[in-house]
């Protein structure tokens, strides 16, 4: 009978350990497959940033790609038959800055009319896109998506 005081001890510290082992981590964030249809699905440009090197800072070059305000609107669309669009939406350019064209994917390499990128990050909110070696070698072009 003397062992009975420690029953509700051992009790609460074996549901506490369960409880921390069920319990989600927090500190990751969503998961999603790299696969075709995950990413498809439409996005705008969120952020187009370039590094001439490693350690160099990140320069903005959203207005540069998008020097008009009628671009910087447009809504980026994959589908999962390898068919892309780009719809030129909200304030539309004259003329029209829509386009179309094909894609596939290759573990993390996305080919878009055939250029290579690599899909840095996804998220299934945000895609992230590099290009590397685009200008000078060791250099890194990084294009930022998020889903709409």
């Amino acid at each position: 009978m003397k062992k009975l005081p420690f029953l509700p001890i051992i009790l609460f510290v074996i549901t506490g350990v369960i409880c921390i082992s069920c319990k989600k981590d927090k500190d990751k964030g969503p998961s999603c497959a790299t696969d075709v249809a995950s990413i498809s699905g439409s996005y705008k440009f969120a952020a187009y940033t370039y590094k001439q090197t490693p350690t160099s800072p990140e320069e903005d070059w959203f207005p540069l790609v998008f020097p008009d305000a009628c671009e910087r609107d447009d809504v980026l669309s994959f589908t999962a038959n390898g068919n892309y669009t780009i719809n030129d939406a909200g304030v539309v350019c004259s003329p029209s800055g829509s386009d179309s064209g094909n894609w596939s994917l290759s573990g993390s390499t996305m080919n878009i009319d055939g250029d290579l990128t690599t899909i840095e990050s996804f998220d299934c909110k945000t895609l992230v896109l590099v290009n590397n070696d685009v200008n000078v070698s060791g250099d890194k072009l990084k294009i930022t998506l998020t889903r709409q």
